[in-house]
């Protein structure tokens, strides 16, 4: 793997042939683009067989958010629909003596992921007068009008009215830490998002009049190494605070 190759295929699972992509050019359309890549340890399982907690520590280890803001140069005061996935070697590789984990960046658009016409340091630096384009906007659905806890869609925030935008990815936890349930979850998340309905208080308000919400991790996603909640505020109410 290389460090700014770029991939036209979307990457997997590690138990699934991750790392089976074609490169493709950066400067057209592709689907990820290698940020880094790092060393496994020499004691690492084939990724086939290795545990969720073994891949999930070594992909919190090296495939960082902020190891990939920094190669694309981007400072955003909140986060963005750029998100870091970890690909390992194959059996083959592996029994051949590959021991890297490659770190590839990614767009979230809809439920999945989508194209980046160009390079993403370059594209983070065409919009660097206005790193909003990469916001990450959800709609609020069902009778609450509040943001999807399964099935958050990514989107360009273009509804004041209708979209809550991702203020904040505070952890709740550690890699080694076991799942603590959906109430000790749900109570840590409403502690660590609370605090930006005042941050960004613009005055206009969900329907509940609260003024933020979260979405805490599931069982599963913590088995996968999920350890972030995400805070939302109502669109309107955070570029009237700005």
């Amino acid at each position: 793997p290389t460090v700014g190759d770029c991939h036209n295929n979307a990457p997997l699972g590690p138990k699934e042939g991750s790392n089976l992509q074609s490169v493709a050019l950066c400067e057209g359309p592709h689907l990820s683009e290698t940020f880094y890549v790092g060393s496994l340890p020499a004691s690492f399982p084939d990724p086939t067989k290795a545990t969720a907690k073994q891949i999930a520590a070594a992909r919190a280890s090296n495939c960082t958010v902020a190891r990939m803001n920094t190669y694309m140069g981007l400072n955003s005061p909140i986060p963005t629909r750029f998100r870091p996935v970890a690909l390992f070697p194959d059996p083959l590789q592996y029994g051949a003596g590959e021991r890297w984990i490659r770190c590839d960046l990614v767009y979230s658009t809809g439920l999945s992921i989508g194209e980046m016409p160009k390079p993403a340091a370059q594209w983070v630096g065409e919009n660097a007068g206005d790193l909003s384009v990469f916001n990450y906007c959800t709609p609020g659905v069902g009778y609450s009008k509040m943001p999807s806890p399964t099935k958050t869609s990514a989107q360009s925030c273009d509804s004041p009215t209708k979209q809550w935008v991702l203020v904040a990815r505070p952890t709740v936890g550690t890699i080694a830490q076991k799942y603590p349930g959906s109430r000790s979850l749900d109570s840590k998340a409403a502690s660590k998002c609370k605090v930006f309905k005042n941050t960004y208080s613009g005055g206009i308000k969900d329907p509940y009049s609260r003024g933020w919400s979260y979405i805490y991790p599931m069982a599963k996603g913590w088995t996968e190494g999920v350890r972030t909640v995400s805070c939302w505020v109502p669109l309107k109410q955070y570029i009237n605070s700005k």
